[in-house]
Parts: C-alpha cells; sequence; structure tokens
C-alpha cells in the first residue's frame, strides 16, 4: 500500500506517516487486565459471548420447539423434531455454561423423561385398544377454549408428546455421556463440568 501526497515531495510520506503514527499513538486503550485469560481447556473455561448468545437463543428454541410440537400432526413436524430442537438448545446450554451449572438450576434426570415418554406412548396406543379400536388409532376433536375459540386436537397428540419426551430424553443421555467419555479419557478438548 503507497501513502501518495498530491503535489508533494517523497520526504512529505515520511513526514505524513510519522504524524499519523503519532495520532495514532495516543489513542492506544489502556490495559487494564492483570490476570491473564483463562486457557481455553481450563476448568470453567466458557466464553462470555457463547453464553450470552445461548441465553439469547435458548427462549427462540423453546418456542420453536412448541410451534414443531403443535403444528406436527398435521404438517412435517411433531414430537421428534421438537424433541431434538429441544435437546440441541440444552446441550448448547451445557456447553455455554458448563454442565454442573446445569444440573444446579434444572436437576434434569433425563432417564425418568425416557421412562415417561415410552409410558405415555404406550398409553396412547393402549388407549385405542381399550375403546374397541386397532392399536394407535387417532380420533379429533375441536374443544373450544376461552379467547381463543375452536382449536384443533389430534389424540395422536398424546403419542407425539411421549416421542418428544422419549426423543429430548435419549439425545440427552447420548450426548452427555459421550462428553463425560471424553473428559475421562483425555481427548476432549473442552470440560464440561
Amino acid at each position: 500500500m503507497e501513502l501518495r501526497v498530491e503535489g508533494g515531495r517523497p520526504g512529505d510520506r515520511l513526514a505524513t506517516a510519522v504524524f499519523i503514527a503519532a495520532l495514532l499513538h495516543g489513542r492506544r486503550l489502556p490495559v487494564t487486565r492483570t490476570t491473564p485469560l483463562p486457557a481455553p481447556t481450563e476448568r470453567n473455561a466458557h466464553p462470555l459471548m457463547l453464553k450470552l448468545v445461548t441465553r439469547l437463543l435458548l427462549p427462540l428454541a423453546v418456542l420453536v420447539t412448541v410451534h414443531l410440537f403443535l403444528r406436527g400432526h398435521n404438517l412435517p413436524g411433531g414430537g421428534f423434531i421438537a424433541g431434538l430442537v429441544l435437546a440441541i438448545a440444552m446441550v448448547l446450554l451445557s456447553l455455554a455454561h458448563g454442565e454442573q451449572w446445569v444440573s444446579e438450576r434444572l436437576r434434569p434426570d433425563f432417564g425418568h423423561w425416557i421412562a415417561a415418554g415410552l409410558l405415555i406412548a404406550a398409553l396412547a396406543g393402549i388407549g385405542s385398544w381399550l375403546l374397541g379400536h386397532p392399536f394407535l388409532t387417532s380420533t379429533y376433536d375441536y374443544p373450544v377454549l376461552p379467547l381463543v375459540g375452536a382449536v384443533p386436537l389430534a389424540s395422536a397428540s398424546l403419542f407425539d408428546l411421549g416421542v418428544f419426551l422419549t426423543v429430548v430424553g435419549g439425545t440427552m443421555v447420548m450426548l452427555t455421556a459421550i462428553g463425560r467419555l471424553k473428559l475421562a479419557t483425555g481427548t476432549g478438548a473442552t470440560r464440561w463440568n
């Protein structure tokens, strides 16, 4: 890059460069940090930007989860994809803040989520048997809710709820186990707790 001074002599370039350097020298930001930044592999070294972005994205992910779950019977979506979206949001929360931080606040026991999901899905299928229909036969109704009006409600949404809980629980159990396995062998680059 060449600094060109119109109508000037070659010595003017040096004078201009010295002038700009003198101006910029006084503009340095003072260094106030007395301790070095933690290394990325240190315990509980979670990036601040990731924490902030996660806190902004988590409510949005929950809203998308609810939307996908509610529209899933008649359109693409449902319990499976809604469960994956929520699991991804929870994994991002664990990566941003650490597994210990999440465990202290949410106290998730994902084994119970899996068990509840399987029980709800099985009861949805058995319910149609008890009413004399084939296993997992679905029906629908339009209950009227105050201030909302008639809302379509399919019995398959109960099965979707079971799938949702099972997918969230299973995904979180698997990913948490993989994270702990990496930490135990020492091959992981990040620390979750």
